[in-house]
């Protein structure tokens, strides 16, 4: 009897800290830094508009990872165990800036890179991102040196830097990820700026 209720007492406590460590399971988030706007391009100009193309956009190593990378402060980052990517940042990233010009130049005419052979871009937007980074709960910062090439124009490109920075509105993973894409959407409407010049 004593043996039974002993056993009965083990299963018992067994099933409780079974029980007790499913309840602590952490799942995990994945995230991606192209956040597409609903609706068309804002006044998409009737023979379709500005071609461009944009792409290579290179990034560092650390960013080519699955695993999110904030900080960078001094070189040194913190790798998220249960926040990753959705798929890769450079690819991501050129997707993002492609909406973002297609938004602000009224076109469709907007492709990522490796085109279609048979698109002829007049515009080609290369990005290289130094640092993409920032503490939770305070800021994200993005650094990018991008270059604008104008087919039409046989002179040098433009080449340009940006650095921004996002407040955040909450200390997660989350809101660093929605300051990236504020980010972004800054860095595109500079960029839209540049051809704009360019093309009249």
């Amino acid at each position: 009897m004593n043996n039974l209720m002993r056993r009965a007492s083990l299963l018992g406590l067994t099933l409780l800290l079974l029980s007790g460590c499913a309840g602590h399971v952490t799942t995990t988030s994945y995230y991606s830094l192209y956040a597409p706007q609903a609706g068309a391009a804002l006044n998409v100009q009737a023979d379709g508009g500005l071609a461009v193309s944009v792409g290579p956009v290179t990034v560092p190593d650390i960013l080519k990872q699955t695993r999110i990378a904030t900080g960078g402060e001094g070189g040194r980052f913190d790798l998220a165990e249960y926040h990753r990517w959705s798929g890769e940042v450079d690819r991501e990233m050129s997707r993002a800036l492609a909406e973002q010009l297609s938004r602000r130049l009224g076109t469709e005419n907007v492709s990522i890179f490796p085109w279609d052979q048979h698109f002829a871009p007049r515009f080609r937007v290369l990005a290289d991102v130094l640092n993409m980074g920032g503490v939770l709960g305070s800021e994200a910062n993005l650094s990018v040196r991008w270059a604008v090439l104008d087919a039409e124009r046989n002179g040098e490109p433009v080449i340009r830097r940006s650095d921004l920075s996002e407040r955040l509105t909450a200390p997660d993973h989350s809101a660093w990820v929605a300051a990236q894409q504020r980010n972004i959407e800054k860095l595109g409407g500079v960029i839209a700026e540049t051809i704009l010049s360019l093309s009249r």
